[in-house]
């Protein structure tokens, strides 16, 4: 039995999410390498895409605020690791680096991969890694290498469509097929988990909150 004035881990969990399911944030920090991220003594959510993908919207929507994570007219902006924390001080949320650009030099994108592969192999607290793809597109490239990637690394990700009111529910369905399909060509049995969302409707929200809250409890 639970003393007076004591919250189980459930209930602690529920007072970080305000009464509409939104995660209350603010921005900490932008650092350059990983040796200059906050301490790892919080769990950390990490969100990756490719440039344009709409990896800012979507980091604004699941925090009910518009300008959290700067939303720029020139995509491919973000070339740090940029740390927001929630109002109780219990974890993190991470917006990485974009990749895919074809605007930098080769010497910038080896060092934003180089940033990048880092971060998401030797930072101990990275609990999950939510990968964005552009749901108006058929597979890319890039988007499987890189999650072939995290798969052969053992890492463990979940896949978010953008956009996704852009795009039908047979059109949806047809993109998670293809991308399961050449996924599982490059590893298989890869199964990755899929939700489609959206900045505009607020698609997935629920979805994503409800993985964070999972993972923070287990």
């Amino acid at each position: 039995m639970l003393s007076k004035g004591f919250m189980s881990s459930g209930e602690k969990l529920n007072t970080l999410f305000n009464a509409s399911n939104y995660m209350n944030f603010k921005f900490v920090s932008c650092s350059a390498s990983l040796k200059d991220c906050p301490d790892p003594k919080l769990p950390e959510f990490a969100f990756i895409g490719r440039s344009n993908v709409g990896k800012s919207s979507l980091i604004n929507m699941l925090s009910g605020r518009k300008s959290l994570a700067k939303i720029s007219a020139n995509p491919g902006k973000t070339r740090t690791i940029n740390h927001y924390i929630d109002d109780d001080a219990s974890f993190y949320l991470v917006d990485l680096p974009g990749y895919g650009f074809s605007r930098l030099s080769k010497k910038e994108i080896s060092a934003l991969d180089n940033m990048i592969h880092s971060y998401i192999l030797k930072r101990q607290n990275l609990k999950c890694i939510f990968v964005l793809i552009d749901s108006r597109h058929e597979p890319l490239r890039q988007d499987i290498n890189f999650l072939t990637w995290l798969a052969r690394h053992e890492k463990k990700f979940f896949v978010l469509f953008t956009k996704s009111d852009k795009n039908s529910k047979t059109g949806l369905a047809g993109l998670q097929a293809n991308y399961l399909v050449k996924a599982q060509a490059m590893v298989p049995g890869l199964v990755p988990g899929i939700i489609p969302t959206s900045s505009v409707t607020r698609q997935g929200k629920e979805e994503v909150i409800s993985i964070i809250k999972e993972m923070l409890i287990t």
